[in-house]
């Protein structure tokens, strides 16, 4: 029961911080899209969005640091040596990038209508804080958490230079795209949430309908390609973890198949949407199966992640409580503290 529930609270730690990611460019992109076709109805859109990516990561973070209480609590030794494994100054380089990202996202909303003659670096403002997400907390936390997975490799630490090799490793790499990509889909239903809202007091609702489409499009496109991604996620997944998924566990097994079938029934209703039937209830329904997708999702990455762990030989799982003593252990947990962790 515990497990579900540490699994809920990361689906929804995940939907935040994945609206800050890329939130932060489709408010460039409708910004652009109010100054050069006059579409007054998409630039409150990115003003009202850029605040909504701010609170995001805002909850994203809380919820990351109660992730990581839950493993403190549990003793996850696992993952406290990964992260121990990581350069110390990776991990305090982490806090200043949350920094970073809200004073960029802080000036960008706060200069909205001040900088209309500057508005090439108004916007810089806005990639800044995306890029940076984007660039460096997938990469760290999918190192740690294949660390994890692998604790004999997480012993030591890797250093600078083998960092840098396991950010084009194909397993990591594999899943940085496939975090980019379900953000891009996350991001293009809250904008048809966005759209919704608005609708309530614009007077232009041919406009908000516009906007509304275009957020299904982006969520359509996204979805769609997930497919070869997914294939290629699982193929990079070591045998422990392949295994549960494709028949060795049937709950693992179960959440895989209906992440497939929910899967496409989201395409179905984002393409028509995106063709025009976009009534109040289709666009719930189309934000509502977005979520549960991603909350599968992350229910089959954890239990295959849990078999796998369950699965290891008795010796290698010796080796690790051998190799990663409770006073060191005591230490990386510590140190750990300095960043919120998915």
């Amino acid at each position: 029961m515990l497990e579900a529930v540490l699994a809920l609270l990361l689906g929804v730690h995940l939907l935040l911080v994945n609206v800050a990611m890329i939130g932060p460019l489709i408010c460039v992109w409708l910004d652009w899209r109010r100054s050069r076709f006059g579409d007054d109805v998409a630039g409150r859109a990115g003003h009202t969005l850029a605040r909504w990516a701010n609170w995001s990561l805002t909850g994203g973070v809380l919820l990351g640091g109660l992730l990581l209480a839950a493993r403190w609590w549990q003793s996850d030794d696992r993952y406290f040596a990964a992260v121990g494994a990581v350069p110390r100054s990776r991990l305090w380089f982490a806090g200043l990038e949350l920094l970073f990202y809200f004073a960029c996202m802080g000036a960008y909303v706060g200069l909205w209508n001040r900088w209309r003659r500057w508005r090439i670096g108004h916007r810089l403002l806005a990639v800044a804080a995306s890029t940076n997400l984007l660039m460096h907390f997938p990469a760290l936390f999918a190192i740690i958490a294949i660390l994890s997975s692998r604790p004999e490799a997480a012993v030591e630490p890797l250093g600078a230079a083998g960092y840098r090799r396991m950010l084009i490793d194909p397993e990591v790499l594999s899943h940085v795209i496939h975090v980019w990509v379900a953000a891009l889909a996350v991001s293009g239903a809250t904008l048809m949430g966005l759209g919704l809202r608005m609708a309530r007091r614009e007077q232009d609702p041919a406009a908000v309908g516009r906007l509304v489409q275009r957020g299904a499009v982006v969520a359509l496109g996204a979805t769609l390609a997930q497919i070869p991604l997914g294939f290629w996620l699982t193929t990079e997944l070591p045998a422990s973890q392949r295994q549960p998924l494709l028949g060795g566990d049937l709950l693992a097994t179960g959440l895989f198949v209906a992440s497939l079938l929910t899967a496409l029934s989201l395409m179905h209703r984002l393409a028509g949407i995106a063709l025009g039937d976009n009534g109040p209830k289709q666009i719930r329904r189309a934000i509502g199966v977005t979520c549960v997708l991603v909350l599968l999702m992350v229910g089959t990455r954890c239990r295959t992640t849990q078999r796998a762990g369950a699965l290891q030989p008795a010796a290698s799982r010796a080796e690790a409580s051998v190799d990663v003593p409770a006073g060191r252990s005591t230490e990386l947990r510590l140190r750990s503290t300095a960043i919120a962790v998915q």
